[in-house]
């Protein structure tokens, strides 16, 4: 694997231009879209859309039988948190 690395300035209204080959590797395309986050290690990670059938697999309705993840329990206090809610 060969690791490619550039530096960018950030413009004013604080973007950033995805290099060619980074949006090849990772087949974004100019105008679609991409998730952004951000590891333990303050680095970006940028991923691909998914694709169709994934995004109705995330879409579906939950059953009472499915279990809510951390991410879900975390995401669910700071919310209550944030609107008082108890």
């Amino acid at each position: 694997m060969c690791i490619m690395n550039y530096t960018h300035s950030i413009t004013s209204k604080g973007q950033i231009t995805i290099p060619k080959e980074f949006r090849k590797q990772l087949g974004l395309d100019k105008l679609g879209k991409a998730t952004l986050q951000v590891n333990n290690n303050n680095e970006i990670i940028i991923t691909a859309p998914k694709d169709l059938s994934e995004v109705r697999a995330l879409l579906r309705k939950p059953s009472f039988k499915d279990s809510t993840s951390e991410k879900e329990q975390a995401i669910g206090a700071q919310l209550a948190k944030k609107y008082g809610v108890s």
